[in-house]
């Protein structure tokens, strides 16, 4: 009887050893899991981000100017920031009247400012009239983080309301419903904002 007690003791211990190891494993894998999170999450706060500063600046001249200003407010530099603008009528017809892509190699480091400058040609539309319909401003930005080594795409979607009776209109962002209907737009158009040339 006294070998059958101490046999029951040595597999309660064995059990209580392994249950044990086990919940220590499953604790560290946790942790561990739990450390991968808050890096990511760490390193998509600190990575660049661009928004616009202001209102965009539209002038009539001998065509019209859309000037952007973009700045990084983001922990980390951006580097090679590539830009594709598009601007379309907003009744979503024809052919866009500008499609253009351009760059900039420099560093754009926290809390410095980047130019992007739209320029739309007198016949496609005439700036000296009194009035002038509504136009989207789609911008979509690529750039890398020379720290993290990642490359970034961002998208923003912007309506410029024309000139009214002599008058610029103000530039607002776009709701969601128009969205859809600008991406449905650029289907149509074969216009793909992730492929640069």
């Amino acid at each position: 009887m006294g070998k059958t007690n101490k046999v029951g003791v040595i597999q309660w211990s064995s059990i209580i050893a392994t249950l044990s190891t086990t919940v220590l494993a499953v604790t560290a894998l946790i942790t561990v899991y739990l450390t991968v999170v808050a890096w990511r999450i760490e390193q998509n706060t600190a990575r660049p981000y661009f928004i616009i500063v202001g209102s965009p600046k539209i002038t009539l001249d001998k065509e019209i100017n859309i000037e952007l200003k973009l700045n990084n407010v983001g922990i980390h530099p951006a580097v090679n920031l590539s830009s594709e603008t598009v601007v379309f009528d907003e009744e979503l017809i024809g052919k866009p009247i500008h499609h253009d892509e351009s760059a900039i190699v420099d560093e754009i480091p926290k809390g410095a400012s980047a130019g992007l400058l739209m320029m739309i040609p007198s016949f496609y539309i005439n700036p000296n009239v009194l009035n002038i319909g509504g136009h989207y401003v789609v911008v979509d930005l690529q750039y890398s983080d020379p720290i993290l080594n990642r490359i970034y795409g961002q998208s923003m979607y912007l309506k410029w309301n024309g000139v009214q009776n002599g008058k610029v209109q103000p530039t607002e962002h776009v709701r969601v419903e128009e969205k859809g209907k600008i991406l449905d737009y650029f289907q149509k158009q074969d216009i793909n904002l992730k492929v640069r040339e």
